[in-house]
């Protein structure tokens, strides 16, 4: 009888740990990260929705961040430096400080076919064809982050006003003739999303807001950004009632 309630017990405290073990996974990201080889620019891969993707060294220094896309939980993260074969890399997919999960990656040497795989699998067909054009531009960009005040060109009288902030976040306005006519973003909290140095996209939920949206731009230098679509080519928009126009943006301050 004695036998029978110990392993009565037993098996309650056994689910009791195992429904821990489940809940803790369950609130984890997921994440699955790209071969990485000595020859590769970028770490790439897929996690969940919009977390944070952090790269570190083996001794904990990080070389790369990026965003997971909010609709597909594909990323990846510029490399700035080239690893030998064995080296290890931790990649990270956080959601929070206490909801995170990481792997460790074993940087390869490449074969002839995997280095033509890792090129393929790490860039995508739209930045493939974008990226022999602004190589040279790319190469000179020493811009990490959006912040400060962009304006744009002049549209028969029209102007665009776009300003980021690690404070009041993403806004922006509409002017004609130096007034303002309308705030077209207001109070936005936003997510940058770095294909290569030059091509970004910014994901972004206005105040009161439930939807995200997200606009895409290429620098052209560190002090200029034109809008182009999700494969990297110019586009003409269109602002509230304004005419439709190629816009350029310039950083003011």
């Amino acid at each position: 009888m004695k036998k029978i309630k110990v392993i009565a017990f037993i098996a309650v405290l056994a689910s009791f740990f195992l429904g821990i073990s489940i809940n803790a996974s369950a609130s984890s990201p997921s994440l699955k990260v790209n071969n990485v080889y000595t020859t590769s620019k970028n770490v790439s891969g897929t996690a969940s929705k919009g977390v944070s993707i952090i790269v570190r060294t083996a001794n904990k220094k990080t070389i790369a961040t990026t965003t997971a896309d909010t609709q597909t939980g594909k990323f990846s993260a510029d490399l700035h430096t080239s690893f030998k074969a064995n080296q290890k890399l931790y990649v990270y997919a956080r959601r929070s400080a206490t909801s995170y999960f990481y792997r460790i990656m074993i940087v390869k040497a490449p074969t002839t076919t995997n280095a033509t795989t890792n090129s393929g699998s790490t860039t995508s067909s739209s930045t493939t064809s974008s990226s022999t054009t602004n190589s040279n531009a790319g190469s000179k960009l020493k811009i990490n982050e959006p912040t400060g005040t962009w304006r744009s060109g002049n549209n028969n009288g029209y102007r665009v006003v776009t300003k980021f902030s690690q404070s009041t976040g993403l806004n922006q306005y509409l002017y004609k003739d130096g007034k303002v006519q309308k705030k077209l973003i207001n109070y936005a909290s936003y997510k940058v999303t770095t294909y290569n140095k030059a091509f970004w996209a910014i994901t972004y939920r206005q105040r009161g807001q439930k939807n995200y949206e997200r606009f895409y731009l290429r620098f052209t230098d560190n002090t200029h950004f034109i809008l182009v679509n999700k494969s990297n080519k110019a586009v003409k928009v269109q602002f509230a009632n304004t005419p439709v126009h190629y816009y350029k943006f310039e950083l003011v301050k």
